[in-house]
């Protein structure tokens, strides 16, 4: 069997492991926004086993909408893209950014209706592109 793009492995590798690249971009983003903010009084300081720590958080509590995601409209919009001949890394990036942007606030507000979360401006689109990219480079890309 050959490693064309589309082949049944790859495709059900990246609907496996493609959307754990969103919350890791997203705990990555966090972890860059908070190295620029200057701390705020009484705020702890960070080691590298909160830093672990926080990334588990966001891969339990991110990782059930970005599965869904990828399942739901990444995938199918890899399908009718590949069905018109042009499925492209930009493409499925786009579409993933702009999934991601429409359903991260979505969902932390389904998660707490009255509480907010401090991410980086556009943290929904950074983990949406990012599993729309990884999906791309896992399933489609050409490996000759």
């Amino acid at each position: 069997m050959t490693d064309q793009p589309f082949s049944r492995r790859r495709t059900i590798a990246a609907l496996l492991l493609a959307p754990l690249a969103s919350p890791i971009a997203a705990w990555l983003g966090s972890l860059l926004h908070g190295l620029t903010i200057h701390p705020r009084a009484g705020d702890p300081p960070w080691s590298v086993a909160a830093a672990l720590v926080i990334m588990v958080a966001f891969v339990l509590f991110a990782a059930p909408v970005s599965y869904v995601a990828t399942a739901v409209i990444v995938w199918p919009a890899s399908l009718l893209l590949r069905s018109a001949g042009s499925v492209r890394w930009w493409s499925l990036t786009s579409i993933g950014a702009l999934a991601g942007a429409a359903l991260l606030p979505a969902y932390l507000h389904w998660l707490a209706p009255r509480g907010t979360f401090d991410f980086f401006p556009g943290v929904g689109l950074v983990s949406g592109a990012a599993a729309g990219w990884a999906y791309w480079f896992i399933a489609v890309r050409d490996l000759s």
